[in-house]
């Protein structure tokens, strides 16, 4: 395979101080570095990211913040209403809010606090809150694999004075050992899977506090039959420019990094977490299902001001917009965490 050029004497340096004896490190280990590193890491640096720009590299649905705070907003009072909890008395939380981007800024709320947490930032949760992230999951570091001659092998990077490649191993980390007797063997030659660990352990931070109330999670994601039988490229890719790749080693920290979630195991640990009343849907379906309040005064509606909203609320929920490409995954914890609470 052939190499990529590293243009920075920084970002070769700390690749080169993660790599093992051999030059080589895990794609997990990789992305923690191309994504989040301190000085260049694609979330670190002070940029925008989001929104519909040329000088953007994507747009998410918080792009169309008007209509999907209204959602987002009446959303949350019905999940607390079904757990008893009074909004007046919780706090909103968004995770991976983008620097001075926050959902609810500047916008009148039922609820005690907003507080916005940014991608990567400390996470300390406490009281009755609504914890709601969007696309906060997939922009977490992930494991590659392939199946190669019987046997599936990881995909790892290869660093030398000539640039960077990919390789392939026998899998090394304890991540991917985990993963290993549920994945299918044998499978077809070459086929690849995006393993996202990352989304789980971020998923732990969120749900080990000692809170209650209503966890809301909107992203990308498929199920793990999907992700082991119907893609066999694998899911990851990076965007620039909202120009999609497969060139993950390329521009280091200025592109993003990204790949499938797995619904599966988030609703899982959420359960293991003492979440119940899990649902997953797609946006579109949560949409109308969870602000129909909201969907119907925006269609009613002949006013210039709700002209505008009509446009933002399509791109939401329209099947070939973001309706059907992006789900939700929403639940209620009505006591406080078995694993933190006080005995």
């Amino acid at each position: 395979m052939e190499y990529t050029e590293i243009a920075s004497p920084s970002i070769r340096q700390a690749l080169v101080r993660s790599a093992d004896a051999n030059g080589t490190l895990g794609y997990r280990q990789f992305l923690e570095i191309a994504l989040y590193h301190p000085e260049f890491g694609y979330y670190r640096k002070e940029r925008k990211r989001v929104g519909r720009s040329a000088e953007t590299d994507f747009f998410t649905a918080t792009s169309f913040k008007a209509a999907f705070a209204a959602i987002l907003v009446e959303s949350s009072l019905g999940l607390l209403k079904q757990a008893g909890i009074d909004p007046a008395a919780t706090t909103w939380v968004e995770i991976g809010a983008e620097p001075g981007a926050a959902l609810l800024d500047n916008v009148d709320s039922p609820f005690a606090e907003n507080r916005a947490i940014g991608i990567g930032e400390p996470i300390d949760l406490e009281g009755n809150l609504v914890v709601f992230s969007n696309e906060l999951f997939d922009a977490q570091p992930f494991h590659r694999l392939v199946f190669r001659q019987g046997a599936w092998l990881e995909r790892a990077v290869e660093i030398s004075e000539t640039g960077l490649r990919e390789i392939e191993r026998r899998p090394e980390d304890a991540e991917i050992h985990d993963v290993l007797p549920e994945l299918p063997d044998p499978a077809p030659e070459g086929y690849s899977i995006d393993l996202p660990t990352g989304s789980r352990a971020v998923l732990s931070e969120l749900t080990r506090g000692d809170w209650r109330g209503a966890f809301i999670a909107l992203d990308y994601g498929k199920t793990w039959k999907a992700m082991t039988h119907d893609t066999p490229q694998g899911t990851a890719r990076a965007y620039s420019r909202h120009s999609q790749s497969p060139r993950l080693l390329e521009a280091i920290g200025e592109q993003d990094l990204t790949c499938h979630i797995c619904w599966d195991w988030l609703e899982a640990d959420l359960a293991d977490a003492g979440f119940g009343s899990l649902v997953l849907e797609s946006q579109e379906s949560f949409v109308l299902k969870r602000a129909p309040e909201f969907v119907a005064s925006v269609f009613n509606s002949r006013s210039v001001v709700e002209s505008d909203l009509k446009g933002q609320l399509r791109q939401l929920v329209h099947p070939t917009l973001m309706g059907q490409k992006f789900q939700s995954l929403s639940g209620l914890r009505t006591a406080r965490s078995g694993r933190d609470a006080p005995s």
